[in-house]
C-alpha cells in the first residue's frame, strides 16, 4: 500500500496561529509514504513567507512532492514577475517545477500550471501547455497507478458557478488520463475538499463514500486550505490517500476542537482494468 498525504494552499503569510505546527505532528502521526502539497505555499511570494515554507518542508518527515500556486509568484517587482517568476521558487523550495516521484507501485508527475501573467484580466488563472499534457500522455502504457499534481482544477468540483477557476486545457489533461486504467488528479486551487469522477462521455459526477470507479473514469481529488485563515466554507483539512491493489481510500482529515481527526472518507474500487 502507498499512502499519500495530499496537502494544499497553506498560504504561509496568512496562517492560523498554531495550525501549521499541528499539521506536522497530523502528518507525522499518519507516516505517508510521500506528502504531495499542490499550491499556494506562500500568499505573497515574498521571501519571508518563502523562508517559513522552507523550513516547513525541511521538518517533513517523508519525502515531499510540490508544484507552485499562483501565489507563489510575487506581484511585485514587475520585473521580477514577468521575467523571473519562479526565482524565489527555486531558491527556497525547489530548482524544478515539474517533480516526480515513484515507489514503484504509484508514479507521481507534478504539472506547474501557474503563470505570471495571460491573455485575461485574472492573472491568477492556471494554464497547462500541449508539452506538459504530452508529458502525462507519455506515461499512458505505465502499468503503474498514475497520480497526477496540479494547483489549479481541470474540473468543477462541488461549484460550477466557478468556471472562470478551470486551468486551460485542463479537458485535454483528463481527456489522456481516461485513457489509462487507473489515474488520479489531484488539486487545490478552491479551499474545498472534494472528490469526483471524469469521462470522456460522462462529464464530472460526485462520487460517493463507495463508489466504483470504471474504465476510462479518473479520480479528481480536490483539498483545502491545510493551514491558512482563508476559509471558504470548510475547517482547515488536508487528504489521507491508500491507494492499495484495486482501491483508494480517500479521507479528509479536519482540524476540530480536539485536534486533527476524519471528516468524509470516500472508499472507490477500479472496474474493468485492461492491464
Amino acid at each position: 500500500m502507498t499512502v499519500i498525504a495530499h496537502v494544499s494552499d497553506i498560504h504561509f503569510g496568512r496562517q492560523t496561529t498554531g495550525v501549521a505546527e499541528g499539521l506536522l505532528l497530523d502528518l507525522e502521526a499518519e507516516r505517508p509514504d510521500v506528502v504531495v502539497i499542490s499550491g499556494d505555499l506562500t500568499q505573497r511570494a515574498t521571501h519571508e513567507e518563502y523562508a517559513a515554507a522552507s523550513a516547513f518542508l525541511a521538518r517533513l518527515k517523508a519525502p515531499y512532492v510540490v508544484v507552485p500556486g499562483n501565489h507563489d509568484i510575487p506581484a511585485f517587482p514587475l520585473t521580477e514577475r514577468f521575467l523571473a517568476p519562479f526565482r524565489r521558487w527555486r531558491r527556497h523550495v525547489s530548482e524544478g517545477v515539474a517533480p516526480e516521484w515513484t515507489d514503484g507501485r504509484v508514479l507521481i508527475k507534478g504539472l506547474n500550471s501557474a503563470r505570471p501573467f495571460g491573455p485575461y484580466l485574472n492573472w491568477s488563472r492556471g494554464r497547462l501547455s500541449p508539452a506538459q499534457v504530452a508529458a502525462v500522455a507519455s506515461a499512458e502504457r505505465d502499468p503503474r497507478i498514475l497520480v497526477t499534481i496540479a494547483h489549479h482544477p481541470v474540473a468543477y468540483g462541488d461549484d460550477r458557478r466557478r468556471a472562470y477557476d478551470l486551468v486551460t486545457r485542463g479537458d485535454d489533461l483528463l481527456r489522456v488520463l481516461a485513457g489509462r486504467s487507473r489515474s488520479l488528479v489531484l488539486l487545490g486551487h478552491r479551499h474545498r475538499s472534494h472528490v469526483s469522477l471524469w469521462s470522456k462521455g460522462g462529464g464530472e459526477r460526485p462520487a460517493s463514500d463507495a463508489d466504483a470507479v470504471a474504465t476510462g473514469e479518473v479520480v479528481i481529488v480536490h483539498a483545502g486550505t491545510a493551514a491558512s485563515d482563508r476559509l471558504r466554507g470548510e475547517v482547515n483539512a488536508w487528504n489521507r490517500i491508500d491507494l492499495a491493489g484495486e482501491a483508494a481510500t480517500i479521507a479528509v482529515r479536519q482540524l476540530t476542537a480536539d485536534g486533527w481527526a476524519v471528516g468524509r472518507s470516500h472508499v472507490l474500487r477500479w472496474r474493468g482494468r485492461a492491464d
